[in-house]
């Protein structure tokens, strides 16, 4: 113990990583580049940053090997091709020689670390010495592998090794090694020729830590790792803001949920909190910018997005100094500066087209568009109206919908779709065949049910236009009338602003699109050709490529 700091004092220590390069598994395999790096460069840098400089050594029979690894800073003792059959503590046994050749004492500790355990990080090794500090013999990194499990008795019987079948959280931990560390004293293993010496102290791994690559399947598992990145995803729902930013963000969330997202609330907007209670993703709330600035520097992002309307320059480039920053939809200052812009329902003539992506190709839908074809049967007569104006419908258009659907006389089945947020109607007010449905979870099955939609100019719109339904469309703001979606080419009749609109006029677009089947079918047609071959998931890629992550 450190007296004046009050830390342990960790002994002496020496990495070993042992690195055949024989490897018929996945070939190449300890200098095979992951997420750009040579693997054995991984042990090595994690071991760098505990032990002395000369401490870490690498035993290869590998020329490249030998070249990748004194690049990234390791000694390298070099051994005859073996067949590889030679137990890891016969290994350490003739390689110790060298070591105390080099200064290493009997005292010092031996951290045998294998380089197809990429991410045992440096605290870790950390952890392992401090065990030593505290009396242990070895320390051997391990992983609960706890499950229901099976033996076989002396006569060949299967045989169950287990006391009870319970789910797998309530069995005893099952340990096994994960391959990572095996560390006992130098002196030790030469006289006892193991690196396991009692007492033993078994040092737990998280799940990422505990990756061990012996085949491609392993190596797909440590890609995810490699490639996981921290993503806040800021965003908000309000009555006067609507719902369409908090569902772009939980449709992004889904096409990245393999990565470690947090969806960032203002503690003053309650209705993106209560929307974001019904999804598995973890959210915090804020009371200001300043904050979040904070909680992006306090997580370590990697990347933030910004979906909330128009940011300040200002404010992004404060985020900017801790991650990469994406926003959408952005017309602020602050899409100038920031690393991408995502604009698929207008461009931003002030931000360089080589930081824009743009058009109906970049829109984000919600994940239940794309589980299943969805493309309606365009039908010659209209037996279905869907009708939906976002979450909130602010200028009340659903009212002045249906009012107009009782003028023109409408004798199908019209079915309304309001959010969490819009007020609610009474079917028995309107001489209609009407159904209301409120926060609707499977948006798809509801459309594709329709031959004719009206709605807002939001990104509904491109959802409507991948099925194929032909659109009425109302402006709810001004700022919809700039979204240049709400054309005909995606089979969208765009008639304004909601509120100028007449109840006349509407009546004559409903019985124009109802009536004129060509006409209809025309939008079918070119909705589906604009929006062939979209998908979230080539967004997100395009998106994390065009960042550099």
């Amino acid at each position: 113990m450190n007296e004046t700091t009050g830390e342990i004092t960790l002994p002496s220590a020496w990495v070993v990583i042992p690195a055949r390069g024989g490897s018929t598994g996945v070939p190449r395999k300890n200098v095979r580049l992951l997420d750009g790096k040579p693997l054995i460069a991984y042990a090595i840098q994690a071991a760098l940053k505990v032990c002395e400089p000369g401490h870490v050594v690498v035993i290869t029979d590998d020329d490249e090997i030998d070249e990748v690894s004194q690049s990234f800073g390791a000694q390298v003792v070099r051994e005859q091709k073996t067949t590889g059959k030679a137990t890891l503590d016969e290994v350490m046994v003739r390689t110790i020689p060298f070591l105390k050749e080099l200064g290493a004492a009997d005292s010092d500790v031996l951290l045998t670390i294998q380089p197809t355990c990429p991410f045992i990080s440096h605290r870790r090794i950390r952890e392992a010495l401090k065990r030593f500090a505290a009396g242990a013999g070895s320390v051997i990194t391990v992983v609960d592998d706890r499950h229901l499990g099976w033996l076989f008795d002396e006569q060949g019987n299967p045989k169950p090794d287990y006391s009870a079948r319970v789910n797998r959280q309530q069995l005893p931990p099952h340990f096994r090694e994960s391959g990572a560390i095996i560390a006992a004293r130098i002196g030790d293993i030469l006289e006892f020729k193991t690196r396991i010496v009692a007492p033993i102290s078994l040092l737990e791994l998280p799940e990422k830590e505990a990756v061990d690559i012996d085949t491609f399947a392993d190596w797909a598992i440590a890609e995810h790792f490699a490639t996981r990145r921290k993503i806040l995803l800021r965003t908000d729902a309000a009555k006067e803001l609507g719902m369409g930013h908090v569902y772009r963000t939980l449709a992004l969330a889904y096409a990245l949920a393999r990565h470690d997202l947090t969806i960032v609330l203002s503690k003053d907007k309650p209705l993106g909190i209560e929307f974001f209670d019904q999804y598995p993703f973890a959210y915090e709330t804020i009371e200001d910018d300043l904050q979040f600035v904070g909680l992006v520097a306090a997580a370590k992002a990697d990347l933030v997005v910004l979906d909330r309307l128009d940011n300040s320059a200002e404010f992004v480039e404060l985020v900017k100094e801790q991650a990469k920053v994406i926003t959408f939809e952005d017309l602020g200052s602050g899409a100038e500066v920031a690393d991408l812009l995502v604009s698929d329902l207008y461009e931003n003539p002030r931000v360089p087209l080589d930081r824009q992506l743009s058009g109906v190709e970049n829109a984000i839908l919600a994940p239940s568009f794309e589980t299943i074809p969805r493309q309606i049967e365009f039908r010659d007569s209209v037996k279905d109206i869907l009708v939906l104006f976002g979450g909130t419908d602010p200028s009340h258009l659903i009212e002045r919908t249906l009012r107009a659907l009782e003028g023109y006389a409408f004798t199908g089945l019209i079915t309304v779709v309001r959010g969490i947020g819009s007020e609610l109607i009474n079917p028995a007010d309107y001489q209609l065949k009407l159904r209301v449905l409120t926060d609707v979870k499977n948006m798809p099955a509801v459309m594709a049910q329709a031959d004719v939609a009206i709605s807002s100019a939001g990104r509904t719109i491109t959802e409507l236009s991948s099925i194929g339904v032909p659109t009425l469309c109302m402006a709810q703001n001004v700022k919809e009338l700039t979204h240049t979606h709400t054309s005909p080419n995606n089979g969208v009749v765009m008639l304004g602003l909601g509120t100028l609109v007449s109840q006349d006029t509407l009546v004559a677009h409903i019985a124009k699109l109802v009536e004129d089947t060509d006409f209809r079918r025309t939008l079918h047609e070119r909705a589906l050709q604009a929006t062939a071959g979209r998908s979230n998931n080539s967004i997100v890629r395009r998106i994390m490529r065009s960042v550099g992550l």
